[in-house]
């Protein structure tokens, strides 16, 4: 019996989170797969992983334009990348290949001022905006209540987020934060405090789920920095039942209103407990860095990638939405994360003994070898060794965690410890 995708070619753009499994499924379900971007194929896995690698810059949307026509190309999808991403919207728009977005779906979420328009119209609850444009007006400056959060409307990764306390700090990161924008716009909202989290949705034939609603454990590289990156993911989230109740319905109205038939799309927000009030800040239109669907397909048997392969290869998707579990059925999940505070890889001690003995760990990443210089920043580049982890319970989780934290040491060239880890009781809150 043939496989859904035989005879067809799908084009994959770069080798970022996502690559991978997105050729996997292909390649399994009969496609012929293609990688292209600049790296050579020994630095991409999915290159490795695929039937063919080519070396064209996915900036060189003309030479990928000539190869889709060249070759007849079925599909065209990239991994999370938001710059490869909208290069295959790209591509996909100038060869009549079909894409699961288009530009003004894209704008709608991506965009932090437009996606706030959207909440506000479907009663999803937002921090307070004071301002969205290039410059801030004598107006705007003197009703502004501090603390606030500046930030581009358009950027990803962290980049150009500050916290500011006081007008000199705003004027002084306002610029900073411009900076970062594509289209030169930020946004400054009020500053909510509370415990962070990400939601997953997935869209299949015009069918809404929640996948999964995750803790955000941040953590501060460097001392009193205010602008956190996330150490580890907690699944599911400790205030599950009253994001249910106030949240999911809006937000399931609001994918349905964006027009797309087949997506994955995450929100960002905060809750605070002691008023029990939600904050939806910012979301994006593809799957967040931590990939959840690598936790989802083993404990509720769905992969959302599946959708958007399918919907690439122009194949009936076969997702089901009932199966989305939010509950992640009584597991307690985690994406934990060991993150550098910058320098050269000295040596990385431990690593493949200590997952080789811990069952939770069903794969785990490192981003920096030995030898390479690793960032000293504030951002998502800061995440150097990432674990996928089920576990049973959060104890578990936090044994577990105590364990690669201890059998596990990254040190740099002065021979001193490099990396931050992840306090392991703060998996029962984060506080």
């Amino acid at each position: 019996m043939g496989k859904k995708y035989d005879g067809k070619i799908l084009l994959v753009l770069g080798s970022n989170v996502g690559a991978v499994d997105i050729v996997t499924y292909a390649k399994n379900n009969g496609a012929y797969t293609i990688v292209a971007d600049y790296y050579p194929i020994e630095r991409s896995s999915a290159k490795q992983m695929a039937d063919e690698a080519i070396e064209i810059s996915t900036a060189d949307v003309e030479a990928l334009v000539k190869l889709v026509k060249e070759r007849h190309v079925s599909g065209v999808l990239a991994g999370i990348s938001e710059f490869n991403l909208l290069k295959a919207m790209e591509i996909a728009e100038r060869t009549g290949l079909p894409f699961y977005f288009n530009a003004e779906m894209w704008e709608s979420i991506e965009n932090k001022s437009k996606f706030r328009t959207l909440c506000e119209k479907h009663n999803i609850p937002c921090p307070k905006t004071y301002f969205t444009g290039k410059s801030i007006s004598d107006t705007v400056w003197q009703r502004i209540c501090y603390p606030v959060m500046v930030k581009p409307v358009d950027a990803s990764s962290s980049k150009g987020v500050y916290y500011c306390s006081d007008e000199n700090e705003l004027r002084m990161h306002a610029i900073e934060s411009i900076k970062e924008s594509t289209c030169g716009e930020i946004i400054v909202e009020e500053y909510i405090s509370g415990d962070e989290f990400t939601a997953h949705y997935t869209i299949a034939d015009g069918r809404v789920s929640l996948a999964s609603v995750d803790n955000r454990y941040p953590v501060a590289v460097h001392a009193g920095d205010p602008t956190t990156i996330p150490i580890a993911r907690i699944y599911p989230f400790l205030y599950l039942g009253e994001y249910l109740r106030q949240v999911d319905p809006q937000m399931k109205a609001l994918c349905k209103d964006i027009g797309a038939q087949n997506a994955i799309l995450f929100i960002q927000g905060l809750y605070n407990d002691e008023t029990n009030c939600f904050s939806i800040f910012e979301a994006g239109l593809r799957s967040a860095g931590e990939a959840p669907y690598r936790l989802i397909r083993r404990v509720n048997g769905v992969n959302a990638i599946t959708v958007l392969v399918d919907h690439a290869l122009s194949v009936p998707s076969e997702f089901d939405t009932e199966k989305d579990d939010p509950t992640m059925k009584g597991k307690c999940c985690g994406i934990v994360s060991f993150v550098t505070k910058g320098g050269v890889v000295g040596k990385i001690l431990g690593l493949e003994e200590a997952v080789a003995v811990t069952p939770s760990v069903l794969e785990y990443e490192s981003r920096y070898p030995e030898g390479t210089e690793t960032p000293n920043g504030r951002t998502l580049r800061q995440l150097m060794i990432r674990f996928v982890m089920v576990c049973d319970s959060r104890e578990q989780m936090e044994h577990d965690i105590k364990y690669l934290n201890e059998h596990i040491t990254v040190l740099g060239l002065d021979g001193n410890n490099m990396v931050i880890k992840m306090e392991p009781k703060r998996v029962y809150g984060t506080k």
